[in-house]
């Protein structure tokens, strides 16, 4: 068997720092300290690491630039923000710029004009013409989650366990008192939407029961929302409601209070995606920190790692933080 090439990443762990100081002290570059930089040279060197000359010439030769294509009509929400400010960040260290791409029209999937080096896309399907246009285009492709009809032609993907997560929020409102749990789930048009979806209807057939779900807009109006819980609320059994859209807490929240329900007494309410609103709403709202900032820079380290190197992980998995909060906590 050929023994496995060391990456960027097996050097950051031998010198004990992170991948961007690694990148730094390989390239000559000033952000670390002659002693940090004498470190990842001796790492490299006991490993046998080898920079990938072509690569390194595709980042520094041409225009150390990264292209950043959010979903359309997704820059009003936190998670989206906070994922390119976290692009951005982590790109700075490494000296690289970081262009934002527009959208297309949906019949024109021609490679983007963007002088860039890489890219990297969140929550894409190939369903979007500037997807299409960017794997077509002949450059890394790195993804925050797993791209729908496209997986396979992605250099590299940081995805979360939505299974896990999802069975974990779903037992955490069973231990809470919750009997009957429905959800608000998003169109079935992204990776991790349908494995929300799927991991709903496996823990509910589990014990026994249907799925009581309602589908609405991936980025849905209060209007939208209310109705779904509206919908769902008429079914007496239901006292449990994971809503997984972003911006469904606060119009879930109007829908209960209107029903006459007190959540976090005879309705447990979760979310799925935390936003900084959750924690001031009365009461506040159980979610999933899913950290965007530190998805963003893990996806700028593992193109720069693609760049360098044939990694041997290609796809990094994420664990969300389940934060409980009065909508859960009071059990029944």
């Amino acid at each position: 068997m050929t023994p496995r090439k060391p990456t960027l990443h097996d050097v950051a762990a031998a010198a004990g720092v992170s991948i961007a100081a690694v990148s730094f002290a390989l390239r000559d570059k000033p952000g670390v300290s002659p002693e940090t930089k004498e470190r990842v040279l001796a790492a490299a060197r006991e490993l046998g690491y080898t920079v990938n000359l072509p690569a390194r010439s595709l980042r520094t030769s041409r225009y150390g630039a990264i292209g950043l294509y959010l979903p359309p009509g997704s820059t009003r929400l936190p998670y989206y923000t906070e994922f390119a400010f976290g692009v951005v960040d982590a790109a700075d260290r490494l000296g690289l710029s970081v262009i934002l791409l527009p959208h297309r029209d949906t019949d024109d999937d021609s490679p983007p004009t963007a002088f860039v080096d890489g890219y990297i896309v969140v929550d894409a399907t190939t369903e979007d013409a500037g997807i299409r246009g960017i794997l077509d285009a002949g450059r890394p492709v790195v993804s925050g989650e797993h791209v729908l009809g496209g997986d396979e032609r992605v250099s590299g993907s940081v995805v979360y366990d939505h299974v896990t997560a999802t069975t974990r929020l779903l037992d955490h409102l069973s231990a809470a008192g919750a009997h009957r749990i429905a959800a608000v789930l998003p169109p079935d048009g992204t990776a991790w939407s349908r494995d929300v979806a799927d991991a709903y209807a496996a823990w509910t057939a589990g014990r026994g029961d249907d799925p009581l779900s309602r589908r609405i807009g991936f980025i849905p109006t209060a209007a939208e929302v209310a109705a779904a819980v509206d919908d769902l609320l008429t079914i007496a059994e239901v006292d449990a409601i994971v809503v997984v859209p972003s911006g469904s807490a606060a119009p879930a929240l109007d829908s209960a209070h209107r029903a006459g329900r007190r959540v976090g007494e005879d309705l447990l309410l979760a979310a799925y995606v935390d936003e900084p609103l959750h924690g001031l709403l009365t009461p506040s709202v159980t979610s999933f920190d899913l950290e965007p900032r530190d998805v963003g820079a893990a996806c700028v380290a593992l193109l720069a790692e693609v760049w360098d190197a044939d990694p041997h992980d290609r796809v990094r998995a994420i664990q969300p933080r389940l934060l409980v909060r009065d909508s859960t906590s009071r059990a029944r």
